[in-house]
């Protein structure tokens, strides 16, 4: 006597169900890479920054890790930097006076109190020689536009300028 066991192969899905839960997965899978990769490729970006106290921020980590070049990089070629001993007016005057003066790696800086109004982010910078606070300014002022620094200083080095030259760029109504 035989006895006979049905199967227990599953049985094909019919042809428009598998069309279905294609669509299904495919959808699935696109409304995922809609929502993720804008996340992926902002942090992919890698570009400088353009928001004011970021460029601020990226400009003063270059310079504290002792790349002139790199820090120079957030400046506009035709920059204003004003410190106790006068203005350096251009890249080439600016990489001068940094050279001469400050050179980096030698001191570095560690800002607080960022606060961004439009174009111009003011900060009090904390200058450190070693371990050793050598310097504090309570006033700085950084003026950027499209990522780049037009004036490094502080108010006091801004009204000198605008009233040196009221048709520079970072002046009001220059």
């Amino acid at each position: 006597m035989s006895t006979h066991h049905s199967s227990s192969r599953l049985k094909p899905l019919p042809q428009a169900t598998i069309r279905s839960r294609a669509v299904r997965r495919f959808s699935l899978w696109s409304i995922l890479l809609a929502v993720l990769l804008p996340f992926l490729f902002a942090s992919c970006a890698g570009g400088p920054p353009t928001e004011p106290a970021a460029v601020v921020k990226a400009a003063n980590d270059r310079y504290n890790e002792g790349d002139l070049e790199g820090y120079l990089g957030f400046f506009s070629d035709d920059a204003v930097v004003c410190a106790p001993l006068g203005c350096s007016h251009g890249i080439q005057e600016i990489r001068d006076y940094v050279n001469l003066h400050v050179p980096a790696g030698v001191r570095r800086y560690e800002l607080s109190d960022l606060v961004v109004d439009g174009t111009v982010v003011t900060y009090t910078a904390k200058g450190y020689e070693g371990n050793q606070l050598v310097e504090t300014v309570y006033d700085g002022l950084d003026v950027v536009v499209d990522g780049h620094i037009i004036f490094d200083g502080t108010r006091a080095f801004l009204r000198y300028e605008c009233n040196r030259d009221s048709t520079q760029a970072f002046c009001p109504g220059g």
